[in-house]
């Protein structure tokens, strides 16, 4: 398209100016900041169950909440059973009444108190006994019973001997025991044993000299024995890093790699010496000026400078002395960004650069340890190799021995052959005698019969107490009104032989039970109720009341649907009531994308491409003549605003040129500049997105060109599109165009409004071409050469012989060429003026997206009914 017509709103989204694309990540989800409100549909059959169900809704929840009359009536039911034997059973049949029908019910008991009874066993002996009998108990009489400690306590012993010599001796005796006594018992080794050990020659540097020795060993001390290899053979390394700027650098580094790693090292030159260079800056106009820009040196490159006055003149400037070529860079870098001007003059060269080279290390690991140092460092480094090899060595391993003799004899052998060796532990012994030791029994007459065997066979033998205890316990039932079913019990005791009887508890109980559920409300729940009853044979009565219903009101409002629906889900988990959430208020939706970069980095890729601003400047009026508006200073800096900062300075006035004054404030001239370079100051301003509040018509920039607004068509037609010619009354067609290509509705309408002259416009309103009449609601091809010709052509090729036809068809192309284009994707006036890559940029003003959005935001204001979608940038 070429001399797209320049009234179009928001003209830059109708230009394609660069081939480049800016990549803008992928949005998150939108915050909602609409507000809501929950809504319950429980009904309760009394106030002072409602009340009590809204305290603790409150106490739960912190949210207000009032009772209020529904005005209705309901049935309810109050359901009894008839008489339930014991209050276990009672429980129990309420918890199951309650779990199957989610009713609350409650129990009571019927007639006159009673005494309760047990039936309580003799003495018995063993724990596992009592735990066995007591399971069986159960099963056999259908009553639950428990076991006590009755009487005291016996200790279990172990009858153990003193040491047996010779294992086959021991296991001999062991059998005979067994046989003798019928106790069960096992032997195992006694005393501290002789350790079995293994002897090592010292190392042996010959394999052949090892093997000789190795025979001679065998020969002289009846043991056998093998060679092993201690050391094998390995190369010998040095490390030696890559370039260290500074000697001083080195020297450290060079100490804390021999403290570290024990290895000793030393540094030498790498690399040819640097060229040093004596810097001296341009003139600065007094001492002040000349110190301030010494602090902006140190602060930006580290160097440090000196400031002197150049003889015979009223400047100063400012010297560096010894700068090498990498800090040269740097002044180079800063005094170019700063426009000042320096030179630079040869002062000789110095070694800077040096490396560290070990001495020889045999151990791989010590190596690799020696270049993950460095690396540690951000300092390049290597192993290479040192030339030689480290030899072999050997030693002799002989078998295992527990004997000393041999043992003395083959450590002698090793020392008297220049190789010293020693004994190493296998962690193996070997006995002598041993012990026998009985089971654990309780029984004095077992404990008599085991010591008597062993004094007859002449062995010492004493009882030892195991630290357990053999107790005699009792078994009793629970406790019952009435004794029929504690029969059962005696009869129990009965067959293990164990007298029983039957005792009173003194405590006093009731025989039967009744469950009753009140407030029943439906006749579903009544029936559940019933059948509950009817299955465990217990018969139920019921009677009927009419009560006044009552629901409860959730007085708190909720930003954003999720945390409605959150508080929603919350009510329905929690009580398992019925809720709805209801919009009381809607608010922006909010997004954001991910730029990726800092706001500094930001800013300095803009500044990359000169943006402009037609904003006024601001110079010192110390040095402009105001009578002749003329500046004084051979060099004057013009800032963006009334500050002396770095950021803010846009260009540079000599001695005589003229400004155009507009007024005067604090020391300051501002000064009309027409279309000038916006200063990084102007730039930060309208890029930051946290210097436009939500609140204002600046917001407008970030909203989303391709999200639909849910507009209502009779509120448009009404307030917007009431007597705008052609476009009067053609609300519902904005919003179908809209909703069918993703396009704000309320930007579609206020583009046609522009274009079209509020509906008026011969395009607008029909005209003929080629015999048929057609219409062009967004000025689509409507070049300035011949508006009206070329409009209507571009209208008859695409078939939009109707108004709505022309709505629909016009947000196609728009949204196919423009908002929705697979490349661009800049769907907000702020994406447009400001890309990551300052790539595809719609204009150079720092100020145009701002300045776009005012009658977007006129037409938003007469509304009611809509939702605002925002996409804010975020910056690192």
């Amino acid at each position: 398209m070429k001399n797209i017509r320049k009234t179009v709103i928001f003209a830059a989204i109708i230009l394609l100016i660069h081939t480049a694309v800016p990549a803008i990540p992928a949005l998150a989800a939108y915050t909602d900041t609409s507000v809501y409100k929950i809504e319950t549909t429980k009904e309760f059959n009394s106030e002072s169950e409602a009340l009590k169900v809204a305290e603790q809704l409150k106490k739960d929840t912190g949210w207000k909440a009032e009772v209020k009359p529904s005005g209705k009536n309901g049935t309810t039911y109050v359901l009894t059973t008839g008489g339930i034997e014991g209050e276990s059973r009672a429980k129990n049949l309420l918890l199951q009444f309650e779990k199957e029908t989610g009713l609350k019910a409650s129990y009571g008991p019927i007639g006159q108190k009673e005494p309760f009874s047990k039936a309580v066993s003799k003495e018995f002996a063993g724990e596992a006994k009592a735990k066995e009998w007591a399971l069986q108990f159960e099963k056999e009489t259908g009553l639950k019973a428990t076991y006590t400690l009755a009487g005291n306590r016996e200790a279990y012993v172990k009858v153990a001997t003193g040491g047996i010599e010779g294992e086959d001796n021991t296991k001999a005796i062991l059998d005979r025991f067994q046989k003798a006594t019928g106790l069960k018992a096992s032997y195992a080794p006694y005393g501290a044993g002789q350790a079995i050990v293994k002897l090592y020659s010292g190392e042996i540097a010959d394999e052949s000299k090892a093997k000789s020795l190795l025979v001679q060993f065998e020969k002289e001390t009846a043991l056998k024995g093998t060679i092993e290899t201690v050391k094998k053979q390995q190369p010998r390394y040095k490390i030696v890093t890559g370039a260290i700027q500074g000697e001083t650098n080195a020297k450290n580094l060079l100490k804390q790699f021999e403290k570290e790693l024990k290895v000793k090292g030393a540094y030498e030159a790498a690399g040819q010496p640097a060229q040093l260079y004596n810097v001296k800056s341009g003139y600065f106009n007094d001492e002040k000026t000349t110190k301030n820009a010494a602090g902006q040196i140190k602060k930006n490159t580290g160097l440090t400078s000196s400031t002197e006055k150049v003889k015979g003149t009223r400047f100063w400037i400012v010297s560096m002395k010894s700068v090498d070529s990498q800090n040269l860079k740097k002044v180079d870098a800063f005094f170019k960004k700063k426009t000042w001007r320096y030179t630079a003059a040869k002062a000789g060269r110095k070694q800077t650069s040096f490396r560290i080279v070990s001495v020889p290390v045999s151990d791989q690991k010590k190596a690799n340890d020696g270049i993950r140092f460095f690396k540690n460092k951000n300092i390049q480094a290597s192993a290479q190799n040192a030339g030689g090899t480290t030899v072999n060595r050997f030693r002799i391993a002989s078998g295992e021995t527990a004997v000393q003799a041999r043992i003395n004899k083959g450590l002698e052998f090793f020392k008297k052959n220049g190789a010293a060796g020693t004994s190493g532990p296998t962690g193996k012994k070997v006995y002598s005698h041993y012990q026998l030791t009985t089971e654990s029994v309780y029984e004095q007459d077992k404990v008599t019969k085991a010591l008597n065997f062993f004094k007859e066979t002449g062995i010492h033998a004493e009882a030892v107490k195991t630290g357990q205890y053999y107790s005699r316990y009792k078994l009793s039932s629970e406790a019952l009104i009435g004794s029929e079913k504690l029969q059962h019990a005696l009869e129990f005791f009965s067959k293990r032989s164990i007298p029983g009887k039957i005792e009173q508890t003194g405590e006093y109980g009731y025989r039967q039970y009744r469950v009753t559920a009140g407030q029943v409300i439906s006749k579903a729940d009544l029936d559940k109720g019933l059948n509950v009853f009817k299955k465990n044979n217990i018969s139920a009565t019921y009677q009927t009341k009419t009560v006044s219903l009552f629901h409860i009101s959730i007085n708190e409002l909720f930003t954003g649907k999720d945390r409605a629906d959150a508080a929603a889900n919350r009510i329905k988990t929690n009580y398992g009531w019925p809720v709805n959430v209801i919009k009381v208020k809607n608010g922006p939706q909010i997004t954001t994308t991910d730029y990726g970069i800092t706001l500094s980095q930001m800013v300095d890729k803009q500044m990359k491409v000169s943006p402009q601003t037609d904003a006024p400047a601001y110079v010192s009026l110390s040095y402009i003549n105001t009578a002749n508006q003329t500046v004084t200073a051979d060099l004057l800096n013009i800032r963006s605003s009334p500050l002396v900062t770095s950021g803010n300075i846009i260009g540079q006035l000599q001695k005589g040129d003229k400004v155009n004054i507009i007024s005067q404030e604090n020391g300051w001239a501002k000064i009309r500049m027409n279309w000038r370079n916006a200063s990084r100051e102007e730039v930060e301003k309208y890029v930051n997105p946290q210097n436009f509040t939500q609140d204002s018509s600046a917001y407008f920039q970030f909203l989303k060109l391709s999200q639909t607004a849910g507009l209502n068509a009779a509120e448009v037609n009404a307030k917007i599109l009431y007597n705008k010619g052609i476009l009067t009354g053609k609300g519902q067609a904005f919003i179908d165009a809209a909703r069918a290509y993703s396009i704000n509705e309320l930007y579609l309408i206020s583009h046609s409004l522009l274009e079209t002259g509020n509906g008026t416009s011969e395009l607008a309103k029909g005209t003929m071409f080629n015999g048929k009449k057609v219409y062009n609601m967004y000025g689509v091809g409507a070049y300035d050469s011949n508006p009206l010709y070329y409009g209507a052509k571009y209208a008859y090729e695409q078939g939009w012989f109707t108004p709505e036809a022309a709505i629909m068809g016009g947000a196609k192309f728009i949204g196919e060429k423009y908002i929705h284009h697979p490349t661009y994707k800049q769907d907000t006036l702020y994406k447009m003026r400001w890309s990551p890559n300052a790539l595809h940029q719609y204009a150079t003003d720092v100020g145009w997206a701002y300045k776009q959005v005012g009658r977007m935001y006129s037409l938003y204001t007469l509304l009611d009914d809509y939702t605002v979608y925002y996409d804010i940038p975020v910056y690192h």
